[in-house]
């Protein structure tokens, strides 16, 4: 029923790890007193990211099926 691709959530997570070192040190940079518990932010960020990733590729498959189903 679900097939699930370990490849693709390496790179997806990893990818979003890289994603998160840089809006840390983007928030840090524009304000670097707003951030208080650096671990916390960083999770959560990540969690963030990784989840919009999910819901993307999760779109662009469903969107790629229906391509294949109409004639």
């Amino acid at each position: 029923m679900f097939r699930i691709d370990v490849s693709f959530l390496i790179i997806s997570a990893m990818v979003s790890l890289i994603a998160t070192g840089a809006i840390m040190f983007m928030v840090d940079l524009m304000h670097p007193d707003l951030i208080v518990s650096r671990g916390g932010t960083a999770v959560f960020i990540y969690i963030g990211v990784f989840t919009a990733n999910m819901i993307i590729e999760a779109a662009r498959q469903r969107l790629e099926r229906s391509r294949k189903k109409e004639p």
